[in-house]
């Protein structure tokens, strides 16, 4: 397969998966056999593009082009490879687990749940191969208009305000805010291509830098930056598989993707010209990853936790790209990539608590680990990579978030890092630690026969991944390299 042909397949993969899941959705099995078997397909498509990346294949796909130098148009690059390859070998892992899901808990609209978490996965691998500016605002508006049903799915009226609140906010936010800063770019450079280096050095003043930046950040929602972060707890009301979706798989890593990408291919040097919203944007994460794992703390209910959670981790991604080092773009793909592990699987193993035992609330998980031990072991590995306990994946994102930080003389945002670091082990850490070492509880089961194979294998596997960067680190500053060094 040329990688030519894997761009296109990564992306159109997960349409098709969506089409035959409605064309083949009786019977049940036939549905579920396509729905895993393309995540597959996906999935190696994704992995000829981390092969390409790795091997310096330049690859670029444009489909239109509506302005002059500005294209509708997907590329290969590092960066890219590297997110793609861990959401679609994630989506493999929830794609077994959702058909699990179907199953135990008898979801009346099965087709319609899946059909949109595919295409999800289909919008965030267009995020993550944009090849320019206007890419990644159609890709990202593709994006939420595919995610609103999976908050709104419920169809009561929770469901339907907290889809709205969705809809609005990140539809305003893009729109008000990533297309004016998009325009404005366009009108001083002629093009919006990403270009290593970034394609505003050395062309903008530091009130034009400084406005384009807050526009850009603020303007990608899925960040969660605060005050634009009401997005993400409301949506907790969602289905677990459409939560998965929205906090580990898709919504979510596409902010980080997207500001990664704006700080790396957009701004690159220019980030010094930026340097008082590059500071106020910096201290609004780093106070916001403290503020949500303190909320985090005070919740009870397990889907309102993770999702508080999810916004520190979220936050931590934006303060590391914002560093303007490749310390700090470093520390910003590893962290991303750790929280997509971690998230995935605890968001996993909350939703088949929820489907056999009927918990949902933190304080009903103590001894859980002694009736489903496998499930509440990841739940407890992926709290660790989270926290940032050695040697899990989220350690080596924060050591390097806060060399980062320390290297740009920025010493009071390693130390928001480090206590929002703390207050993560305060709301995770005795959770995981009750749910494994305290008593069973007297009849936990709801279903006598406990969270079948669909369930346990895919949570046990994404568990699993959050040790890889142990072995990995390293060679994945070699394979980033290219991203902030440009090239002869």
């Amino acid at each position: 397969m040329t990688a030519e042909l894997a761009l296109l397949g990564v992306v159109l993969g997960p349409l098709a998966q969506a089409l035959l899941t409605v064309i083949l959705a009786r019977p049940p099995g036939m549905r579920d056999v396509v729905f895993v078997s393309l995540s597959l397909f996906t999935a190696a498509c994704a992995w000829r593009l981390l092969q390409a990346a790795a091997a310096g294949e330049a690859a670029r796909i444009a489909l239109v082009q509506p302005l002059p130098n500005v294209d509708l148009a997907l590329a290969v690059e590092p960066f890219a490879a590297l997110t793609a390859a861990v959401i679609a070998v994630c989506s493999v892992l929830h794609a077994l687990h959702t058909v699990g899901l179907m199953r135990v808990t008898r979801e009346p609209a099965p087709v319609r749940l899946m059909v949109f978490i595919a295409l999800c996965v289909g919008a965030v691998m267009a995020v993550a191969f944009s090849a320019n500016l206007f890419t990644l605002f159609v890709a990202n508006q593709a994006l939420t208009l595919a995610a609103f049903p999976l908050v709104a799915h419920r169809g009561d009226a929770e469901s339907a305000a907290a889809g709205r609140l969705f809809l609005a906010t990140l539809l305003a936010a893009s729109v008000g805010l990533f297309l004016p800063a998009m325009v404005w770019t366009y009108a001083i450079v002629g093009a919006l291509d990403f270009q290593t280096g970034g394609v505003l050095a050395g062309r903008v003043d530091a009130l034009t830098a400084n406005a384009l930046l807050v526009m850009f950040v603020v303007g990608l929602a899925t960040t969660a930056l605060p005050p634009l972060h009401r997005w993400l707890p409301a949506a907790a009301i969602a289905p677990p598989p459409a939560l998965t979706t929205v906090q580990a798989l898709a919504v979510v890593p596409a902010g980080g993707i997207g500001v990664f990408k704006v700080a790396a291919f957009v701004f690159g040097p220019a980030l010094h010209e930026a340097a008082f919203a590059t500071r106020s944007l910096i201290a609004v994460a780093g106070v916001g990853m403290c503020g949500a794992a303190l909320i985090a703390l005070s919740r009870q209910d397990m889907r309102e936790r993770l999702a508080y959670s999810c916004i520190a981790q979220s936050l931590a991604v934006l303060l590391a790209v914002l560093l303007a080092l490749p310390v700090g773009l470093f520390a910003g793909a590893l962290q991303l990539t750790a929280t997509i592990f971690a998230s995935a699987t605890l968001s996993m193993v909350v939703g088949s608590v929820a489907a056999v035992t009927t918990r949902q609330s933190a304080g009903d998980y103590t001894g859980l680990g002694r009736v489903m031990p496998w499930s509440l072991a990841a739940f407890a590995l992926a709290c660790a990579s989270m926290i940032g306990m050695p040697p899990f994946s989220g350690a080596w994102a924060k050591l390097w978030l806060i060399t980062g930080a320390a290297s740009a003389g920025l010493t009071w945002a390693a130390a928001l890092v480090g206590l929002a670091a703390i207050l993560t082990f305060a709301h995770l850490g005795p959770l995981a630690a009750n749910a494994l070492a305290a008593r069973a509880p007297p009849d936990p089961f709801h279903r006598p026969d406990g969270a079948s194979i669909a369930l346990v294998a895919p949570v046990v596997l994404s568990a699993a991944a959050t040790l890889w960067l142990l072995i990995a680190a390293d060679p994945l500053a070699a394979f980033l390299a290219p991203v902030w060094t440009p090239q002869p």
